[in-house]
């Protein structure tokens, strides 16, 4: 037996909302991809001559552009054709638009850091009030101390800013550029965040110890004596909770992880700080537990001794 549904054609239609919607997408795609399209080419220059030719441009967004992109070809290139690329970007130090000095004083710097006449544009750079100080302060750490001119507008920078406690260790970028340029003015000004660098490596000592096999084996010596101690007390009838062994696993946890990542560690301290958090938060997690559950025990034997004394 084969059931037969009907079916109803209906005529297509496009309600007038749903049409207006569609122009509406429709244009608004076109005022943004079609500047983009007509200005595709200046994204990039795609290799070192391109840029050097873009240098040259009558359109000043044009010439920051290839001031920026141009520091990517010159790294890779022999030092002929580094020679070559500071000399064009030397040029544009004089440049009459201030956005243009300033890309080219900053891919001079990172192509090669002994380039002294970028320091006037820096300076500018960091005078100006419409750029952020510490831009142009990353630029100017290269030079130690020949760029203590721009140490009062730092220490002005990082009173404002403050100090960061990023994942529970105390960070300041005006701090770590003080620090490079290294006048006795410099250094003064962030005696502050050196004091709470030194309470946060204190604090983190003892977790960052767990990492080294040597002193694991310690703690797991250690945690596997309170295991087998609260486990004896277990069956005696004294509720001991013996998490703690928990601890040591992960401390070995912990240094193969840091082992395996150990370049990337060093790179980055905030990864050793965060394991560092890690490994203090799981020793809380095993020894809360094992303490209230010794003190309870203790409490109840201290009970007992009083009961059991004739009145």
């Amino acid at each position: 037996m084969s059931i037969i549904l009907p079916i109803k054609y209906h005529k297509s239609r496009i309600k007038p909302s749903t049409f207006i919607r569609g122009m509406f997408i429709f244009c608004f795609l076109g005022l943004v991809a079609t500047p983009a399209l007509v200005r595709a080419d200046e994204w990039g220059c795609g290799n070192m001559t391109a840029c050097l030719k873009k240098l040259e441009d009558k359109d000043p967004y044009i010439r920051r552009r290839a001031a920026l992109d141009i520091r990517l070809y010159a790294r890779r290139s022999k030092d002929d054709e580094r020679k070559k690329v500071i000399a064009a970007l030397k040029r544009h130090l004089q440049d009459i638009d201030k956005q243009v000095r300033y890309s080219a004083a900053g891919s001079i710097v990172d192509i090669d850091t002994t380039s002294k006449e970028v320091l006037p544009i820096l300076f500018e750079r960091l005078n100006d009030k419409t750029e952020d100080p510490i831009d142009a302060g990353l630029y100017l750490r290269h030079f130690g101390p020949e760029a203590k001119d721009a140490v009062p507008i730092l220490i002005d920078g990082m009173k404002k800013e403050g100090i960061s406690w990023f994942l529970g260790y105390p960070h300041s970028t005006y701090g770590d550029v003080l620090r490079d340029i290294g006048t006795p003015e410099a250094l003064a000004a962030v005696e502050p965040l050196r004091r709470r660098e030194l309470i946060a490596d204190i604090f983190y000592a003892p977790f960052k110890l767990l990492l080294y096999p040597v002193f694991a084996l310690l703690v797991s010596l250690c945690f596997a004596g309170l295991f087998w101690r609260g486990r004896a007390q277990y069956k005696e009838g004294k509720k001991i909770k013996y998490m703690p062994l928990l601890i040591p696993t992960l401390g070995w946890g912990s240094w193969g992880l840091y082992m395996v990542n150990k370049n990337v560690m060093e790179d980055y301290g905030s990864v050793l700080c965060f394991v560092s958090w890690f490994l203090f938060l799981i020793t809380l997690a095993g020894l809360i537990p094992w303490l209230v559950s010794w003190v309870r025990v203790r409490t109840q034997e201290k009970r007992k001794t009083v009961n059991s004394i004739p009145s």
